[in-house]
């Protein structure tokens, strides 16, 4: 277990390392949510080897939160619209301006 986790925190750092070198600003976000995934994993495996349940709880959340601010970091990264378009089903064209 304990191999586990210092793998798990030996990944991280390599994937920090990539998210400070990365050229492009996707490369840091995909380097934030990976270590995210470890950081919650290195949560689990702390809940399991403890036998405290009620972390598991906080990876969840934990997750939930990085997916959510990952939305919005990507969000602000990309210009344009995030309107819904699906051709061929009539009210998703997206080819008319919505009224209110």
């Amino acid at each position: 277990m304990l191999w586990l986790m210092t793998g798990l925190l030996v990944l991280i750092l390599l994937v920090l390392l990539r998210g400070i070198i990365g050229p492009t600003s996707i490369d840091r976000l995909i380097s934030i949510n990976g270590i995210t995934s470890m950081v919650s994993m290195i949560i689990l495996l702390m809940a399991y080897r403890s036998g405290d349940y009620g972390l598991i709880d906080i990876a969840f959340v934990f997750m939930i939160c990085a997916f959510a601010g990952g939305l919005w970091i990507l969000r602000v990264l990309t210009h344009g619209d995030w309107r819904l378009r699906i051709p061929g089903i009539k009210g998703f064209e997206g080819d008319k301006e919505e009224t209110d």
